[in-house]
C-alpha cells in the first residue's frame, strides 16, 4: 500500500495524531492537507511532550519529510512558536519540512470574525467553533479573497490583498459591530515578517509530491496523509 489516508468520523478528538505517529514509521512522507490550529497532537517521548498544532506528528521521525499541504490554514505566528519549539527539543527540520505556497492564512481579522459570529449566534445556533479564526479564513479562500503563503513573498503585494480584506465584507462586518478591522500596514508588516521568517520551508508541495513518486517508484514510496 504505497499510500494511507487518516480521517477522522467524529468532530475530532479520535486520536488522529496517535495514529498517524503509530505508523509514521512505514513511511517516506507524512502530509497533513487540510485542518487548522484548533488541532491539537501531543506526542511524549522519553517523558517529555510535545505539543502540535499544524505539524504531522511524523516529524518525529527523522527520515520522514513533513508536508503542510495547501489544504490547511496557518496561524503564523503560532506556526512559528511550534517550529522554535520543536528546534529547541532538537527536531531537525531543514530540508524536512515543507509548507505548501497556496495554503491560506489566518489574520487576526479573521480570528476576530469567528468570535464576532460566535457571540452573536443564540444558544441554539452556536456550533462552539474554537474561535481562531479558521471558519472565515476557508470562507476568504473559497471567496478567492484569501491571503496564501506565497502572497506573503511581496510587501507590496501583501498589502493590497489586506487593504481589499480591511476595506471589503469582512471589514464591512466588523464596522458594522462596532470594531474597528485593523491598520493595513500594522497587518501587513506582521505578517510579511513572519512570512520572511518561515520562507525557507515554503514549496509547491504539489508538485514535489508527484516529483518524489516519480524519482522513487511507486512500489518504495510511501505516503501517509
Amino acid at each position: 500500500m504505497p499510500n494511507l489516508v487518516v480521517i477522522g468520523a467524529q468532530w475530532g478528538d479520535e486520536g488522529k495524531g496517535k495514529v498517524v505517529d503509530l505508523l509514521s514509521d512505514r513511511f517516506d512522507v507524512v502530509a497533513r492537507f487540510q485542518g487548522g490550529p484548533n488541532a491539537g497532537h501531543t506526542v511524549t517521548i522519553e517523558g517529555r511532550k510535545h505539543a502540535l498544532h499544524h505539524v504531522p506528528s511524523g516529524v518525529f521521525r527523522p527520515s520522514a519529510r513533513i508536508v503542510i499541504g495547501n489544504g490547511t490554514v496557518l496561524n503564523l505566528g503560532r506556526l512559528l512558536e511550534e517550529l522554535d519549539a520543536l528546534e529547541a527539543a532538537d527536531i531537525a527540520l531543514e530540508g524536512r519540512l515543507f509548507i505548501s505556497d497556496r495554503a491560506h492564512v489566518i489574520l487576526p481579522i479573521m480570528t476576530r470574525l469567528d468570535a464576532l459570529a460566535e457571540s452573536a449566534a443564540t444558544d441554539g445556533t452556536k456550533i462552539g467553533t474554537t474561535q481562531r479564526g479558521i471558519g472565515p479564513t476557508y470562507e476568504s479562500k473559497a471567496s478567492r479573497s484569501g491571503i496564501r503563503m506565497a502572497d506573503l513573498a511581496d510587501r507590496d503585494h501583501l498589502l493590497e490583498l489586506v487593504g481589499r480584506l480591511i476595506d471589503g465584507p469582512a471589514g464591512d462586518r466588523l464596522r458594522a459591530s462596532g470594531e474597528s478591522p485593523g491598520d493595513p500596514e500594522t497587518l501587513t508588516d506582521e505578517a510579511y515578517r513572519q512570512g520572511q521568517r518561515l520562507s525557507p520551508y515554503v514549496a509547491d508541495t504539489a508538485w514535489l509530491l508527484n516529483e518524489w513518486l516519480d524519482d522513487d517508484g511507486s512500489d518504495f514510496f510511501r505516503t501517509l496523509l
